[in-house]
């Protein structure tokens, strides 16, 4: 999945993404600033629907890892496969 942002991120912001139902299926960490992120899981699903956030608690230095939403910024959506052309997450 791909994830272009709608301005740089500096080095060590907290990206996580979110399920439909609310369940926390990724949390990356940026070693450096990124305007846009290429991430792959086994827990996301092509063709489905992922809400992005920016910011809550994540515990690793750099790279996935495990996390929580608490405090974090809710960037957008982005449906797994789909285009987004430099719109920020999902085009919305």
């Amino acid at each position: 999945m791909q994830l272009t942002f709608g301005s740089t991120l500096p080095a060590g912001t907290t990206v996580q993404l979110a399920d439909a139902d609310g369940t926390l299926v990724a949390t990356f960490v940026t070693s450096k600033s990124a305007a846009s992120l290429v991430l792959s899981s086994a827990a996301i699903e092509d063709g489905k629907e992922y809400t992005v956030y920016t910011g809550g608690t994540a515990r690793v230095v750099a790279g996935l890892g495990e996390g929580s939403l608490d405090g974090a910024e809710q960037q957008g959506t982005v449906t797994v496969g789909e285009y987004t052309q430099g719109h920020g997450p999902g085009g919305r």
